[in-house]
């Protein structure tokens, strides 16, 4: 018999018991005894929640993901108030683990509980969920998913900014593909109703804009308009090449807008394609120039993003191969870019170390002409889930020690004058919508940059 079954833990004060827990239990213990205190002293005023998060790393990675389950269903019934305010990042867990396994049975059940109350877990998971739903290939739900959660999201006092964009323009572009396939079958669409349905979700009023839009999803695409429209200083081509993009995408890949959508409009922006001044350059983006665009994209303090970062990064060879089909990107400059975004996918390989396994989706998409499936690559992904993070991180920087930059990218990036390998910096100055307290909550991601919750990192320090 154990010793601490024979205490009532009920009659002692909440730190003995706190005490007892962390301080005299041996690490392979302390589960056991949470265990044997849900079953026997379940209304103890402990934090059931947080104790618990400290041991699902090692549950998933055992693939003890049925004790997870069961401790979730035990404490949405015992605290579901709490639950609801505090789910993000056990439900994240739960999420990143069924697409790893591709369990979409499990998976659509955990969508269903987000669903009903996105909100508190908006920095965490709840745009993460949208990307890792496209990424993944699974648009249809993406776009039910979207649906479901743009008005409360939108409607929340609790967030800033418009944190519903994502949701809104996904349920946007879905719907000027159902009009593009409409038109492609000769079949009637409702334009009109579209265009009421968009201003009625926040976007602008503005018919001729929209005319626009739907003039490029009818006609083919007019590269001496580009041209001439770069030449006058126009910004309007951008927009055109958007829609042109979406359709390339579809008829080339079978891949749909709401994929092709965040591939264009990461890298699509005139800050970045008009460094060179001249046509045969304009849509030449050198490594510098990228490698600051996507620092400011990335927010490596909280890590928020990195899902959909690293999506973006991985899939900008689709932008530069529609742009080299049209000829608006040269076959020297089509070389010289694809050199640049293999420098990148690197690095952010190297961002993400230990979290690799979560991007796997990478391998299913599409490949154009440039790059094949490289199968160590796959596995050094793959692995990465039975390791834990350090031993990840190595990993993953011994693979890419056998890649050197080449000298072009290094003049570029002005890595020869720094002597050193050029980092992304720690704050990329994007903010989370959640509104933030004062003081940082122990299960929080720590305010250090470490990507550890604050409780197991600087809290006690």
């Amino acid at each position: 018999m154990k010793h601490y079954s024979t205490i009532n833990w009920a009659e002692k004060d909440i730190d003995e018991v706190y005490d007892f827990f962390y301080n005299e239990l041996q690490e392979a213990e302390q589960f056991i005894f949470f265990e044997w205190l849900m079953q026997h002293f379940p209304d103890l005023e402990i934090d059931w929640l947080e104790i618990f998060e400290d041991f699902t790393e090692v549950l998933f990675q055992n693939n003890k993901i049925d004790t997870v389950i069961s401790f979730v269903e035990w404490y949405k019934l015992k605290n579901p108030t709490d639950y609801s305010e505090r789910y993000e990042f056990i439900e994240r867990d739960l999420c990143d683990y069924f697409f790893y396994k591709k369990d979409l049975e499990k998976l659509q059940e955990r969508i269903a509980f987000i669903q009903q109350n996105p909100v508190p877990a908006m920095d965490v998971l709840t745009i993460r969920l949208l990307y890792q739903l496209i990424y993944h290939g699974y648009y249809d739900i993406a776009v039910s998913y979207a649906e479901a959660v743009w008005k409360p999201v939108d409607e929340s006092d609790q967030l800033y900014g418009f944190p519903a964009y994502p949701f809104i323009n996904t349920i946007y572009v879905s719907q000027l593909q159902k009009c593009y396939k409409a038109g492609l079958n000769k079949i009637d669409f409702d334009e009109e109703k579209l265009f009421r349905q968009i201003v009625t979700m926040g976007f602008e009023d503005n018919k001729a804009l929209f005319s626009d839009v739907l003039q490029a999803l009818k006609e083919d695409l007019a590269i001496a308009d580009i041209i001439d429209s770069i030449q006058k200083g126009k910004d309007n081509h951008m927009l055109i090449l958007n829609i042109h993009f979406l359709k390339y995408m579809l008829d080339t890949y079978q891949i749909p807008f709401v994929f092709s959508e965040w591939i264009w409009n990461f890298i699509a922006t005139t800050e970045i394609f008009s460094k060179h001044k001249d046509v045969e350059n304009w849509f030449y983006i050198d490594a510098k120039t990228l490698d600051k665009h996507i620092a400011n994209k990335l927010d490596r303090f909280l890590g928020s993003n990195e899902v959909e970062i690293f999506g973006k990064v991985w899939g900008l060879h689709f932008v530069f191969d529609f742009l080299h089909h049209h000829q608006l990107l040269s076959d020297e400059n089509h070389e010289k870019q694809i050199e640049n975004i293999s420098y990148f996918r690197n690095e952010i390989m190297r961002i993400v170390g230990g979290n690799l396994w979560q991007m796997m989706f990478v391998f299913n998409w599409p490949r154009t002409n440039d790059y094949l499936v490289d199968p160590s690559e796959q596995w050094l992904f793959n692995e990465t889930y039975r390791m834990d993070q350090t031993e990840a991180f190595e990993k993953v920087h011994r693979y890419l020690s056998i890649y050197s930059i080449p000298d072009r990218v290094k003049k570029e990036l002005e890595l020869n004058n720094l002597n050193k390998q050029n980092q992304l910096p720690m704050w990329s100055g994007n903010t989370p919508y959640v509104k933030q307290e004062p003081k940082t909550s122990r299960n929080e991601l720590c305010p250090c940059g470490s990507g550890k919750k604050y409780k197991k990192c600087c809290l006690n320090k």
